[in-house]
């Protein structure tokens, strides 16, 4: 196994981890009376980071994905 297939596997555990903690209804901050209103409240910086991290963790192994095709 070579240095590409051991980081797209170990890419593809940390998106599984990612998606398995990050509960996507903890995201609404404060305490608001309407439910219409929590829906547009915006994600902590925290949250932004894991959302962003997540981003970048998926085009990884997407195109890990590829070049890994590519080659074998």
């Amino acid at each position: 196994m070579n240095i590409l297939e051991s980081s797209w596997f170990l890419i593809a555990f940390l998106i599984i981890g990612i998606v398995l903690l990050v509960d996507p209804k903890s995201s609404i901050t404060g305490s608001t009376s309407s439910s219409v209103l929590g829906m547009f409240a915006s994600p902590s910086s925290g949250q932004q980071f894991i959302y962003r991290f997540s981003g970048v963790m998926i085009a990884g192994f997407f195109l890990l994905s590829l070049t890994l095709s590519y080659i074998g």
